[in-house]
C-alpha cells in the first residue's frame, strides 16, 4: 500500500532539490525518499533512553540493547518462578 504525503517546498528548496536529484540521476521524489531514509536510519539503531544524562547506562546495554533487555526479563522471570 502506498501513502502520499503532501509537502510544500519554497522555490529555493525546490530548485536545490531538483538540481541535486538531477545530478544523482534520480527523480525528485526518489531523491527526497532516499534523503529521508538516510536521515531516519540512525534513529532505528539507538535507543533514545541512552541519551538521557541522568541515567547511568551499562556498557553491555549500550552495545546491544535488545539482548540486554532479554537477559533482564529472563532474570526477572526466573526470580518469580
Amino acid at each position: 500500500m502506498q501513502t502520499t504525503y503532501p509537502i510544500r517546498l519554497d522555490s529555493n528548496d525546490k530548485r536545490l532539490f531538483k538540481q541535486a536529484a538531477r545530478a544523482a540521476g534520480l527523480s525528485l521524489a526518489e531523491f527526497i525518499r532516499r534523503a529521508a531514509r538516510e536521515k531516519a536510519a540512525p534513529a532505528e539503531k539507538r535507543a533514545a533512553c541512552l541519551d538521557y544524562p541522568e541515567i547511568q547506562v551499562d556498557p553491555e546495554a549500550e552495545a546491544n540493547p535488545k539482548e540486554f533487555i532479554r537477559k533482564q526479563l529472563a532474570r526477572n522471570h526466573a526470580r518469580h518462578c
